[in-house]
């Protein structure tokens, strides 16, 4: 990636973990992290904050299954099956031990990943996250009914790839600036990344792929709850919400799943936080990674 700008092939490596085609690129030096995007992004999301950690850190930024040049199978979407290819990525690459962030949909990864891997993962971060199935809010309980429109819209078999296809970018157009928690910063994605995540989503099997994630919520209720009912997660984990966004109200469900839990919410940011807010992000998740250090 060139963490400058888009997506630059020559700095995108590829590996085939479980069958798919994980995309991903690496700089950096120190102690591993994993950065996943979110949604309906590609690992471009985190272009911004990877320059001001990669001194400090080896940073791995992968496209998820469905996103980007990583592969768009038909299913393999439920989030424990995203966290198996995320962490069997990560060993591969020679760190069986990291910290991981996650905003979105990345997010909803983490909790997995931890809650099943508790010797790999060190800390968490979950940025504008939380963890479905979980708590009391309508949203968290229920995707179905609660947050906003777009879930029951990318839940629906077939109508998404039907009514999308040819207007890839004006549909992200309507995401991002949507009003109930799209983007608070004017210009934090530019006319070249919507290009280029436009690009990723009228790829073949884009929509799908893209849609495959959300389609798998009941699942990931399912499991989450399952894995909630063993224990909460011990790795301490960091949620950071957006004034303008989701806020902390995704709360109730982290801390159901983790022991300790510390929040930071940043004003004047709306959803998108790695592109809108990236210098305040990074510095939190610097903080954060060397109290767990220390």
């Amino acid at each position: 990636m060139n963490f400058m700008g888009v997506d630059d092939e020559r700095d995108t490596h590829r590996t085939t973990v479980d069958g798919t085609v994980i995309a991903y690129r690496t700089t950096g030096t120190g102690p591993p992290v994993l950065l996943l995007h979110g949604w309906p992004q590609t690992g471009t999301a985190w272009r911004k904050v990877v320059p001001l950690i990669a001194d400090r850190h080896t940073v791995v930024v992968p496209d998820l299954p469905g996103f980007g040049a990583s592969s768009r199978p038909a299913d393999g979407y439920r989030k424990t099956e995203v966290a198996d290819r995320m962490h069997a990525l990560m060993t591969r690459l020679g760190y069986p031990r990291y910290d991981v962030a996650g905003h979105d949909v990345g997010g909803q990864v983490c909790y997995p990943l931890a809650a099943r891997r508790p010797a790999a993962v060190r800390s968490v971060a979950l940025v504008e996250a939380g963890v479905p199935g979980l708590g009391d809010s309508l949203a968290a309980a229920n995707p179905l009914t609660g947050g906003s429109w777009h879930f029951g819209f990318n839940m629906v078999p077939d109508l998404p790839e039907l009514l999308i296809t040819g207007r890839e970018r004006d549909y992200l157009r309507a995401i991002l600036l949507r009003d109930s928690i799209g983007l608070a910063v004017p210009g934090a994605i530019d006319d070249g990344v919507l290009d280029h995540y436009a690009d990723a989503l009228a790829a073949p099997g884009g929509i799908r792929g893209a849609m495959g994630h959300y389609r798998a919520l009941p699942d990931d209720i399912a499991d989450n709850r399952e894995l909630a009912a063993r224990g909460r997660v011990t790795a301490p984990v960091l949620l950071v919400g957006a004034q303008e966004g989701v806020g902390l109200g995704w709360r109730d469900t982290v801390d159901e799943a983790f022991e300790q839990v510390s929040t930071r919410e940043i004003a004047g940011c709306g959803h998108y936080l790695p592109e809108e807010r990236p210098a305040e992000l990074a510095a939190l998740l610097l903080a954060h990674w060397s109290a767990v250090a220390a």
